[in-house]
Formats: C-alpha cells, sequence, structure tokens
C-alpha cells in the first residue's frame, strides 16, 4: 500500500504543497490536515522538488514505464507491486530528509530578509522587536533624562535605576535543552568548542541549578543564544598526513583522535552583580542518571612514570564540556598530532630495535614475577645520545672549516714543484701527504686536534732516539759561508762545497773563542756567537758550554754592522723547521718549509734549540719539552672523526643502537660504558700501532655492541628461539670485524673495545633474576665482571707506559697482506723518515 498521511505527515507543522501536485489536492490528504491542524504552505516558484510524496511517485513512474497497464484494475494491481518493491529504507531516507533540506531553504531565503528587519526593528518576532525597543528607550534615557513612570509601567519595564543592557536583553524564562557551558570572557578562535574544533564528539550532560548563572544566559557570548556552529571540515591533506602517521607507527587512526581537554563539571562565576534566573518547575533528572563508562585514554608511549614511580592514571572524560581560554592555547590542534608522532613506545627489554629487525619475541609463556619486573623497569630520554651526536658534528664542522679537506683516496698523494732551497738555488722536491677517503682534514691536523698518537703521550724510544741522532751530528756542523757573500747556513763538512763556500769550523778557524782559557771545540753557529749576545749573555758562572747543541736561543745582540766575524756578518739562508709527525727536524729555507707544511722557526738557529713534538702534538704544552705526556688523548679522540663520511657513521650508529640502548638503562650506566670502552679501545690501539693517528670512537660503538650480546645473555630464558638471535646477532658483528681487515682501519680499537664493553655491560647494564638463587649469581657476575675489566685496563697500562711492546704478528689483525701493495702504505713497521 502507499503511505498513509498519518506515515507522511506525523508530528509536522506544515507542509509545502505545489498547485498541480496530485497527492496534496486529494480530499482524503486534504481532510486529514484540517483535522490535525497543519497548515499549508505554497511552495516556491522554479524550487528544487524537495517533497517526499512526489519523489515517491517519481520512483512508481520510471518503475512502470517498461510496462504499461491496460485498464483500472491492472493499473491498481501494478501500482501496489512497484510500490511494494521501493525499499523501505530509500522511502525513509527520502521522507527524514525533509526537515534538514526544508531548514536550508528557508534559510536561503528569509535569513537576510530576517537580519534587515531585526535592525530597523520592524520584525515579526515579539521577542526582537521589543528588545529592540528597549535599547532605543535606554539610549533616549542616557541622552534625554529619565522616562515618565507611566512609560515604564506600560512598556512593564523594571525600574529607573536598574534599567540597564543587562535588564533590556533578560529574556523570558524557558527550559534549556543540555548544551555546552562556555566561558563568557572567552575571546577570538580559542572561544571555538573543542569538539567543533577537533572533531571530538564529547557527551553532555544537562545543566543543573547549582551550574548556572545569568551571564550564561545573557552574555552575547553565550552558547545558548548562539545559533550552533557548523564544525570546520579538515583538509584532505591533515587527514592523510594523520593516516601515514597511524601507519607508520601501527596504530589506528580511532587512537589518534582521542586528545585531553580541560574540562570543569560547573560553570565559571558569573561577572554580574544579579546571579538569578527562571527555572522551570522540574528538574532534570537525567543528570543522576547512570552515564556509560567512557573510552579511556591509552597510556603514556614511553616514560610514563611520575618521579615516584607511581603510574600516571588517565583522566575520564566529562560529560560537561567547560571551555576556558587559560586551558586551551593557541596552535594546540598542531603540537598535540606533532608530539604524538614523534612518541615512542616503551622499549621492552631483552628485544629493543635490533631484536624487532632480528623477528625476535617473547615466549608464550612468562612468569608473573618476572613479568612484573619488566613492566616495572623505567623508560629514559636518551639525553647522552643527544649530546654526544651534537658534540661530533659541531666538532666536525669545525674541523674541516679550519684545517680543510686533504686529498681524497685511498693511497698518498705526490705533489712536485721547484722550491729555493737553502743554498740558495732552486730544486726540484717532492711532497708525499696520505690521502684521506673519510673527506677530511689531513693527519698532521688531526693529531693537533688531539688524536691518538702514540708519541704524543708518551717518551717514544724510536722517536726520541732519532732527534739524539739529529743532535749529535748537528754537534759536528758549522756555519757554511758562502764566498760571493749570497748567504750562510748550517751544515756539515760533506754538505759545504770547498771550492764556493768556506766552512767556518771551530778551533781550526781563527775566529774560534776561548772558554776558561781554552779554544772551544765545536762551531761556529751561523748568527749566533757567546761574544756578541746580550740576552742571555755568557758571562762566568753562567757561560755558556762548549756543546753548542745546549746553547739557548739568542734574543738581543750587541749593536753594530760589521764584527769581523764571517759567521756573523753573512745573511742566514736557512732556519731550522720540523717536517712530518716523528720529530724531524732541517736547516733549512722558509719556502721549502712552507712547501712540506712544516713549522719553520725564525728565531732559532739549530734544531737542537726546538722541540719539534711540541709542534706536531700541539695542544697543551709538555711539563718537560723532552718527554710528552699528553694522556688525555684516550678519551679526548673520541670527539673526533677523520671526516665528513666518518662522522655520519658515527651519527647513524648513536641514534639507532646508541639511543635505544640508552632508554634501558639509562644516560649515566650508558655514558660510563661508552666512555670507558672508548678509552681501553684507544690504549690497545696506542700499543700496538704507536704511529698511526686514529680518531673516533671505534672502541665507544663496539663496546655498545657488546651490550646486546650481554641483554640477549640476561634475558635469555624470556625469548623464543634464544640461539636464533644470537647467531644472527654474531653474524652482524663478525661482518663488522671483518671491515677492521681493510687499511686504515684500526680493528684492534674494535675488538679490545667489544671485550671491553662486554664486562662493563655485566656490570652496569639492569638486568631481571628469575628467582633468589640467579639473583645472587648475577650480583656475583658484576664483581668478577668489574675485577676483569679493572685487570685488562690494569695490563695496558703497564704495556704502554712502563713496558712497551712491538707484536709483529699482532698487525695481521688490522691489516691482511693480500697482494704485495695492498698495506705497503700501512705503514706497520713503523718506519721513520
Amino acid at each position: 500500500m502507499l503511505p498513509s498521511a498519518d506515515q507522511l505527515f506525523e508530528d509536522a507543522d506544515f507542509i509545502f504543497q505545489q498547485d498541480l501536485a496530485p497527492a496534496h489536492t486529494a480530499k482524503s490528504t486534504k481532510s486529514w490536515l484540517n483535522d490535525h491542524g497543519v497548515g499549508v504552505l505554497d511552495w516556491p516558484a522554479n524550487s528544487p522538488d524537495l517533497n517526499p510524496i512526489e519523489n515517491l511517485w517519481g520512483i512508481v513512474k520510471r518503475k512502470m514505464r517498461n510496462k504499461r497497464p491496460k485498464n483500472a484494475d491492472e493499473l491498481k494491481a501494478t501500482v501496489k507491486e512497484t510500490w511494494a518493491s521501493i525499499p523501505p529504507q530509500q522511502c525513509h531516507k527520502l521522507i527524514t530528509s525533509m526537515p534538514r533540506r526544508i531548514e536550508a531553504v528557508i534559510k536561503a531565503k528569509g535569513a537576510p530578509t530576517k537580519g534587515t528587519a531585526d535592525w530597523f526593528g520592524v520584525s515579526n518576532d515579539v521577542d526582537a522587536t521589543q528588545k529592540w525597543q528597549r535599547k532605543s528607550l535606554r539610549h533616549c534615557t542616557q541622552r534625554y533624562g529619565k522616562l515618565k513612570p507611566q512609560v515604564i509601567h506600560e512598556m512593564d519595564l523594571p525600574s529607573q535605576d536598574n534599567l540597564s543592557m543587562t535588564s533590556t536583553e533578560t529574556p523570558p524564562p524557558l527550559y534549556l535543552p543540555p548544551r555546552t557551558i562556555v566561558d563568557p570572557l572567552a575571546r577570538g578562535r580559542a572561544f571555538r568548542n573543542v569538539e567543533e574544533v577537533d572533531g571530538l564528539s564529547i557527551p553532555q550532560t544537562p545543566i543543573t541549578p547549582c551550574a548556572t548563572s545569568l551571564c550564561s544566559f545573557t552574555s552575547s557570548r553565550s552558547s545558548f543564544k548562539r545559533p550552533p556552529c557548523r564544525r570546520k571540515r579538515e583538509s584532505v591533506a591533515k587527514m592523510g598526513f594523520r593516516a601515514a602517521a597511524a601507519l607508520v607507527k601501527g596504530r589506528s587512526l580511532r587512537d589518534g583522535t582521542v586528545r585531553r581537554v580541560h574540562r570543569r563539571s560547573f560553570a565559571t562565576a558569573s561577572f554580574l552583580d544579579e546571579d538569578t534566573v527562571d527555572f522551570p518547575d522540574e528538574l532534570d533528572t537525567s543528570f543522576f542518571a547512570k552515564v556509560k563508562t567512557c573510552s579511556l585514554h591509552p597510556l603514556e608511549r614511553g616514560w610514563r612514570k611520575g618521579k615516584d614511580g607511581v603510574l600516571i592514571q588517565p583522566k575520564v572524560q566529562l560529560r560537561q564540556e567547560v571551555v576556558s581560554v587559560g586551558g586551551q592555547r593557541r596552535g594546540q590542534r598542531i603540537t598535540v598530532p606533532v608530539k604524538k608522532l614523534f612518541a615512542k613506545e616503551k622499549r621492552p627489554y631483552g628485544l629493543g630495535m635490533v631484536g624487532r629487525l632480528t623477528n625476535r619475541t617473547y615466549r608464550k609463556r612468562i612468569d608473573s614475577y618476572v613479568k612484573k619486573q619488566i613492566e616495572d623497569m623505567n623508560d629514559h630520554r636518551p639525553f647522552f645520545t643527544y649530546w654526544i651526536t651534537f658534540v661530533h658534528l659541531l666538532i666536525t664542522i669545525l674541523a674541516v672549516s679550519i684545517y680543510g679537506i686533504a686529498p681524497v683516496g685511498f693511497s698518498q698523494h705526490e705533489t712536485v714543484d721547484s722550491v729555493l732551497r737553502n743554498k740558495g738555488v732552486y730544486e726540484n722536491v717532492k711532497f708525499m701527504q696520505q690521502e684521506n677517503f673519510w673527506v677530511g682534514p689531513s693527519s698532521e691536523a688531526l693529531i693537533h686536534l688531539g688524536a691518538k698518537f702514540s708519541p704524543c703521550m708518551r717518551q717514544d724510544q724510536e722517536v726520541h732516539q732519532l732527534i739524539q741522532e739529529k743532535k749529535n751530528s748537528e754537534r759536528h756542523s758549522a756555519c757554511c759561508v758562502r764566498n760571493d757573500k749570497s748567504g750562510c747556513v748550517q751544515t756539515s763538512q760533506e754538505e759545504c762545497s770547498s771550492t764556493l763556500a768556506l766552512w767556518v769550523k771551530w778551533p781550526q778557524h781563527p775566529s774560534a773563542p776561548y772558554l776558561e782559557g781554552k779554544v772551544r771545540q765545536y762551531g761556529s753557529v751561523c748568527h749566533q756567537d757567546p761574544r756578541i749576545c746580550l740576552e742571555p749573555a755568557s758571562v762566568t758562572p753562567h757561560e755558556w758550554p762548549d756543546d753548542f747543541s745546549k746553547w739557548p736561543i739568542c734574543t738581543r745582540y750587541s749593536s753594530g754592522n760589521h764584527t769581523n766575524l764571517p759567521h756573523i756578518d753573512c745573511v742566514i739562508t736557512g732556519r731550522p723547521c720540523c717536517i712530518g709527525t716523528k720529530g724531524r727536524c732541517e736547516i733549512t729555507s722558509r719556502e721549502y718549509c712552507n712547501f712540506m707544511k712544516g713549522y719553520f722557526h725564525e728565531e732559532a738557529t739549530l734544531c737542537s734549540q726546538v722541540h719539534c713534538m711540541d709542534d706536531v702534538c700541539g695542544l697543551l704544552p709538555f711539563l718537560n719539552p723532552e718527554i710528552p705526556d699528553q694522556f688525555y688523548r684516550l678519551w679526548l679522540s673520541l670527539f673526533l672523526h677523520a671526516g665528513i663520511l666518518h662522522c655520519l657513521v658515527s651519527v647513524c650508529f648513536q641514534m639507532t643502537i646508541l639511543r635505544d640502548l640508552e632508554k634501558l638503562a639509562g644516560w649515566l650506566r650508558i655514558s660510563i660504558i661508552y666512555i670507558l670502552s672508548g678509552i681501553t679501545g684507544n690504549l690497545a690501539s696506542a700499543i700496538f700501532l704507536p704511529y698511526r693517528a686514529e680518531v673516533g670512537p671505534a672502541g665507544s660503538q663496539f663496546g655498545i655492541l657488546a651490550c646486546l650480546f650481554v641483554e640477549l645473555f640476561q634475558s635469555w630464558q624470556i625469548l623464543a628461539r634464544p640461539w636464533r638471535a644470537f647467531i644472527k646477532l654474531s653474524c652482524i658483528v663478525l661482518c663488522l670485524f671483518a671491515f677492521g681487515l681493510l687499511p686504515w682501519i684500526d680493528n684492534f680499537a674494535h675488538i679490545c673495545g667489544f671485550v671491553s664493553g662486554f664486562f662493563l655491560s655485566f656490570a652496569f647494564l639492569p638486568y631481571i633474576s628469575f628467582g633468589q638463587m640467579d639473583m645472587c649469581r648475577k650480583r656475583l657476575q658484576i664483581l668478577v665482571a668489574l675485577a676483569l675489566f679493572l685487570g685488562i685496563f690494569s695490563s695496558f697500562v703497564v704495556l704502554f707506559y712502563i713496558y712497551p711492546v712491538k707484536c709483529e704478528w699482532c698487525e695481521l689483525l688490522t691489516c691482511i697482506p693480500l697482494t704485495d701493495k695492498f698495506c705497503e702504505k700501512y705503514d706497520l713497521n713503523a718506519h721513520l723518515h
């Protein structure tokens, strides 16, 4: 059957009709509308057909086109059959959508006209007209004086003294539906409801008398007078970004829409003096009805405990909402999703990032005592990881900016040029420099910055022997003065030409001075003589010794251009220059010294007067110039890198492995393991590779890798298939050790850093116990691990400072000579030049 008028127009106040609509002109429809007091309005011309009756008849007509009835009985049967085939959902949708569409048409057509009428006070709305009249009277009262008493009585206004904006805007008593209580002091964009801004649907409770104030009804900003705002639709970009973030974090999209907001269950205090309002006789008792339990917020992911160790309980959403400007700040819609995006989940003990990558899982059944220990473990923020990464980046940028970038490659870079030498002629010289495949400074610059380099940390016997041999050979030298007066230089007799120059050697030369009545046996020295130096003066009892290798540097000479001494009146063309990293000194010209990137000493005349290791090492000067003592290079080199690529590798390791482990152990424990492992690795490298400048936290990083093994052993009983996890982790570490067999990669720091980090991890990493006996065993294990580490470290200190060793076969651990020239440039035999 066709739907009756009761079904179509039930609870309707009025309906629209069209003149030619057959459904509206039916007698049964007209009589039913008259009996039930439903008004009939003419449908505007040229308006869309929104009447559900007409829409349903249109559907029936379209379905009957293919089957035309021949007579009236067949027409009725066809209509009933076709009508029954229409889905009930479609009928219900058409009928129920009528109020919303009519409301849209009325608003679109009547809003401008009604607003204009309200502005001029001629609207048909009685409340609006009365409000406009009261405003006019108040304006007249303020401008022309008080109104007459009869006018006040006729208009049914309050007393003259109380005639104010508040009294004129007070509406008649009415029952208000449950709405959100909004702070009347709110301003601007933040005044919008939370659910209107963020799309949250929060259940609300009706208003209670104790939570109502006059300002909540009468204020021009009250939510009771303001029409409901249409929620702002989210952009496609924002919804797509939120969906992608939820997919990456492996969470449901609905979990990210819950947001914590500030709430109250009562209205804020009124700012008006009068705080009374008429309420209906009946109180709405739905406030005391049983309310469904709201879904709780998920626990904070990671670092979820307070300072006292008590879990922070999530707040339960209230059904009544108070939006306060103080609790809601601008930009909160952006900051909250960003914080949720970067928040990380709690780091599970025994798994971690490496465990997830290797598909490591827990056993299906874990003892409740063990599970409680895992849940009670605190998460830590990786402060040390962020700090050490920032320091590494900053120092690398400064080092590259100040010292530049050396030639990039794996071999040695050769430079040939014609340079003026100490003999006064140009010669073709060659400079060999080790290339740096890490894209960074040269080895000399890294040593100057604080790289691990044994000759700067102790008195190396081979370097010290080289310096003493240079002093002994220099003791038998003399000043070679060229006959053409072009210059002079301190050389040996073999290097001084007997035909083109004069070798002024004491005591054979008549210019030799006397010491304690005897002729000096060693000399002469170009541009230095005890007879013409005023500071420091050679006078009794502080006369300069006969051995000029012990002479000081003269800072002031006696005045006079001619002394009649050939080694003083000549122009000196060569002074000491420190070349290389092994303390080699030459008497040469400034041009040659600069070409060889050496340190030229303008103030000195002999190599015995300078300390080349001070120039090579830099940093703080030695306490004794003859004995290097920069032991702090053991940990200073941990903050340096050989180049940009080297630093990027360290940053990637630290932001993944180190950061993951610091969440488990905390900054103090992980920093102790990191620093001590690096120092031990550098100490071992200084013993077995003394003349190789090494930088970077290689030992520290392998000590951190050892923490992964210790964590695996400590959680062995709670893991499913722990042997498989051990094999996977061992393969990764063995591959990294294999890279240390290539040239210019220090495998000694890797191995010793890993061993020391292994013992330190047993002592400092947190663990779980599986009973009282297991707890005692692990405490004893901590003591044994500390003792072993101290034993290894003490042994390395003794081998480095007291009993230096040189292990020939140990060199195969850092570079395997696969070919004749594979390790040729590595300088394994520590040849000094």
